[in-house]
């Protein structure tokens, strides 16, 4: 604690200053452009590396970047995760969604242990409620990457996301580059895409192509994001290469 609260004087002697001016230029009309739902975990700094700044984002943050499905709630507001869909889709218009996933991912490394029955078994799950929070809430991308490994990890796989017609494939990791547990990873980001689309106070915008899903990846070893893109039908890393052709993917898609 007391690290933090260095920190804090740190913050007093050098950057609050250019931060109150970014607070009082946003403070009556803040213009949102996103709702970032990421993994808690410390080595995800996401305004750090979006370059986004005060005002920018709304930014939910968890265990595995989950976004629960709407069916395992009797009120779709019961949650955090569909509380800040409205408070950033509905309440302040904001019209993009963004998940994002990353490697060595401590939840993602958990839910890949919980393939084995003995380590997911109910008296398990009531001594650890991270258990509980992912065999409840990621469950579906686990059986998912289950299915797509034992097929041989070469199909594409088949996500909805907008609308139940608005189908996209996606092929994951084709270069084997990446660990078991961040291709389940991998799975696990795209799966929230649909999860997203199951709560129903999103449903009309969501049809009427005024609330659009993304989802990004990040690989914590190297510092390159992925973007899914829905176009080449797999994660693109965003470099020199590819950032105009992504770029005119977005505005084609999804202005």
């Amino acid at each position: 604690m007391e690290r933090i609260l260095r920190g804090i004087m740190r913050y007093r002697n050098t950057t609050r200053e250019q931060m109150v001016k970014e607070f009082q230029k946003v403070r009556d009309n803040p213009e949102p452009k996103a709702v970032f739902f990421t993994c808690m975990d410390s080595r995800m700094i996401p305004t750090r590396y979006t370059d986004t700044h005060v005002g920018d984002m709304f930014v939910v943050r968890n265990a595995g970047n989950l976004i629960p499905h709407a069916q395992h709630f009797q009120d779709e507001y019961f949650s955090c995760e569909p509380a800040a869909l409205e408070l950033g889709c509905v309440v302040n218009d904001i019209r993009h969604i963004i998940v994002c996933g990353h490697s060595d991912c401590k939840a993602m490394n958990l839910l890949y242990q919980l393939r084995d029955p003995d380590f997911a078994s109910k008296l398990n799950r009531r001594l650890s409620p991270l258990r509980s929070w992912l065999c409840t809430h990621a469950n579906t991308s686990l059986e998912r990457f289950q299915e797509w490994y034992a097929g041989g990890m070469k199909d594409p796989l088949l996500f909805s996301s907008e609308t139940p017609l608005r189908r996209f494939v996606a092929y994951i990791d084709l270069e084997h580059r990446f660990a078991l547990e961040d291709k389940l990873s991998q799975i696990n980001t795209l799966q929230q895409m649909s999860n997203i689309a199951s709560y129903g106070f999103l449903k009309a915008r969501l049809e009427s192509h005024d609330l659009h899903i993304h989802a990004l990846w990040f690989d914590i070893y190297t510092g390159d994001i992925y973007y899914f893109s829905r176009g080449a039908k797999r994660f693109v890393a965003v470099d020199e290469s590819s950032v105009e052709q992504l770029s005119a993917e977005v505005r084609r898609f999804y202005s």
